[in-house]
């Protein structure tokens, strides 16, 4: 999606509410259906479309993401051994711009847990996972 035309309306380039930090280059707010204690997504300014689209270029924004996840997540009184920092993988993923889960634990549904699992899934790369294939890439 980066460097094409932003669709005609995206939902996350316009998180009117429930923002909780936002810089020249990322953003993150409330999850509107919170999974977890906290369920914050980090999501970056520019328009990047999923992680199917990232290279080894963007690496630094995925660094950010995760630092600012982790930062606002201890704000809240989480730590990583009760946190979970990932990206859902097309076509799993509901909206089409790049956004970090971060999760306070517990989760509030059963299901979450298998939606967010701690060492990754085929539709959920954990941040350290997207770092190595992009790294590989």
């Amino acid at each position: 999606m980066r460097g094409q035309k932003r669709p005609k309306y995206c939902v996350f380039c316009h998180p009117l509410d429930r923002v909780v930090y936002e810089d020249d280059e990322l953003i993150a707010f409330h999850d509107i259906k919170p999974d977890a204690k906290v369920h914050l997504l980090v999501i970056p300014r520019e328009h990047f479309g999923t992680v199917k689209e990232l290279t080894s270029d963007d690496i630094p924004i995925v660094k950010k993401m995760h630092e600012l996840g982790q930062r606002l997540l201890r704000e809240h009184g989480f730590e990583d051994d009760n946190a979970r920092f990932g990206f859902h993988r097309p076509p799993f993923n509901s909206i089409h711009h790049l956004h970090m889960h971060c999760l306070g634990l517990p989760f509030k549904h059963r299901r979450s847990g298998k939606m967010f699992p701690a060492d990754g899934a085929r539709w959920f790369f954990t941040v350290p996972q997207l770092l190595q294939q992009l790294e590989e890439n």
